[in-house]
């Protein structure tokens, strides 16, 4: 089954200190203010009526921040 979320160190302690990292951090953070999305996300990503067989797919909470930063 598909993960909603998979927990991380923080690569903003380190690299945000240019324009990119910071634009990154500030949805970052605006991202975890809106915890809503991620189920939203996971709903979205889980095919019904597949077997549970395989790798598990990329976490909901992963495609959204990817999908975020390429939307910017």
């Amino acid at each position: 089954m598909r993960q909603e979320r998979t927990v991380q160190a923080s690569i903003f302690d380190l690299f945000a200190e240019h324009e990119i990292g910071r634009e990154l951090k500030a949805m970052s953070e605006w991202l975890d203010e809106h915890g809503d999305l991620l189920g939203l996300v996971a709903r979205d990503l889980r095919r019904h009526g597949l077997r549970q067989t395989g790798r598990e797919g990329l976490p909901a909470e992963a495609a959204l921040r990817c999908s975020s930063s390429i939307a910017s």
